[in-house]
């Protein structure tokens, strides 16, 4: 099937990427100058930068480090919540939702783009069994007469910090990524139109995608006998083997521009806590770049406020190492990635084939070492979390696959350090300082350290040597701000 209204879709994402510079981080910051940020602090007279991230539904706020304290905010926390009011915040947010589509002009939508079908929208289930909603976009179907069955897919908004210029951009990334993937044999949905809700012809209301339906259910390895598992690693490694036949020449987000797809800025990351940033020509400078935005954000309150100093050094080693990861990458050879390649982006059937791969809202082509490496789809994920650091027994049986199919060199990244895999991992929100020092602990077992290394001491003489760096002082006067109101 065609897609129509070639003009129009392209002029669409021209217009997101003359955009994307507002959502669109300015790294590195070398000069000190101000760090771009997703949102103000909502309190009255405070002028800092909210917390990515933490914005409060329920006092509708954004809230910078300071105001993020218990003496300031007393709204409960989503996982404060118990199951009722839970299910009340989000039963909530998808009416509302639900309530801005034009239910009758994304018929008519769907019916053009099928070639006049008479079709029907029917709402997704988001809670419970067979929700299919996910963590960053609410799903609904379009029914046609003859059977046939599309996805609708919508950002879920809600009451958010991140800024609707970044959400557009996801979307028609996405959009331009499904497109690419239509050339290959990688089995992702085919998708047959989007719109932007910034689009004045947009008659929805909503930023959304029309995309194919496939079968299956998400794969869970934890459910797998090994047997299983061997198979869907097998078919995987196809799949690397397919995508490593289409190398793009930066480190990106893919985008349309005049119905041909090029390589743009980077679409965020999977926790939404970037802005876009990019294209990159070669490896180094895309993980320089990469550490560099996520060192401005901490230093600048809006990343980690409870542990600032932790995460900036764990950032820092991805700096210090960003040519080391580099050293053996080709300038301008890149390949696309799955950025939450968790292992439920994959659908199976009952004999464990792989029927589909979706969720690819934040793909982005990467250096060949993270394209095909140690991914979270091998990983053991609590491990992660933790001290500990190794290959995988599945990025073992991974490399395997690879060999066995005559490629070496693509076998040769999966059974190598696992350090990209967790750079690209990072550090997730919520997490405690005890939890961020052993992640700093297993990251630097992965380049060489004993996995014994006095953490605190460590922490203490790298913080002293980045007091050449500019944000240090920043980090200081909050962590000095911090520990007197404690002392208070």
């Amino acid at each position: 099937m065609q897609w129509i209204d070639d003009e129009k879709l392209t002029a669409l994402t021209r217009e997101v990427e003359g955009n994307q510079n507002i959502a669109k981080s300015s790294v590195p910051s070398f000069g000190g100058n101000e760090v771009p940020r997703f949102a103000t602090c909502s309190i009255i007279d405070c002028t800092r930068p909210a917390v990515r991230g933490l914005s409060c539904a329920i006092c509708r706020k954004h809230l910078c480090a300071k105001h993020q304290s218990r003496r300031f905010h007393t709204c409960s926390s989503n996982s404060e919540l118990d199951d009722e009011a839970w299910q009340r915040v989000i039963n909530d947010e998808v009416a509302e939702l639900v309530a801005q589509i034009n239910v009758q002009e994304l018929v008519k939508q769907a019916r053009a783009l099928n070639g006049g079908k008479g079709c029907k929208f029917q709402t997704g289930n988001h809670l419970g069994e067979g929700a299919i909603m996910g963590c960053a976009n609410y799903h609904a179907w379009i029914l046609f007469e003859d059977g046939e069955k599309w996805l609708v897919r919508t950002p879920r908004t809600g009451f958010s910090d991140t800024p609707i210029e970044l959400v557009e951009y996801l979307v028609a990334s996405e959009y331009a990524t499904l497109k690419f993937l239509e050339s290959t044999k990688v089995p992702a949905p085919k998708t047959f139109g989007f719109s932007l809700a910034s689009d004045p012809m947009n008659r929805v209301g909503v930023n959304y995608l029309l995309m194919q339906e496939l079968s299956g259910k998400p794969y869970r390895s934890h459910d797998a006998t090994i047997e299983q598992k061997h198979r869907v690693l097998g078919q995987l490694a196809d799949i690397l083997i397919e995508l490593s036949k289409y190398p793009l020449q930066k480190a990106g987000s893919l985008l349309l521009r005049d119905g041909k797809i090029h390589v743009s800025a980077i679409a965020s990351n999977r926790f939404v806590s970037l802005g876009c940033y990019g294209p990159f020509d070669n490896a180094f400078d895309y993980f320089m770049n990469t550490a560099e935005q996520y060192l401005d954000l901490i230093a600048d309150g809006q990343l980690y406020y409870e542990y600032p100093m932790e995460a900036f050094l764990f950032y820092k080693i991805l700096r210090q190492h960003a040519m080391d990861l580099s050293v053996n990458e080709s300038p301008g050879i890149f390949y696309l990635k799955h950025v939450d390649d968790k292992g439920d982006h994959l659908l199976v059937d009952e004999d464990y084939n792989i029927t589909g791969i979706i969720d690819w809202q934040f793909a982005r082509s990467v250096p060949a070492c993270e394209a095909f490496g140690p991914s979270l789809m091998t990983a053991d994920l609590s491990a992660l979390y933790s001290s500990k650091a190794s290959i995988t027994d599945d990025d073992k049986s991974l490399a395997h696959e690879l060999r066995v199919r005559g490629r070496e060199d693509l076998a040769k990244y999966s059974n190598e350090s696992e350090s990209v895999r967790r750079f690209h991992h990072g550090l997730a929100s919520g997490l405690t300082r005890g939890e961020v020092c052993d992640m700093i602990r297993g990251m630097l077992a992965t380049l060489g350290a004993a996995q014994t290394v006095d953490i605190d001491r460590w922490i203490a003489g790298e913080w002293i040597k980045c007091q050449g760096d500019h944000r240090w002082s920043k980090i200081e006067a909050s962590l000095e701000k911090k520990q007197g109101k404690e002392q208070v």
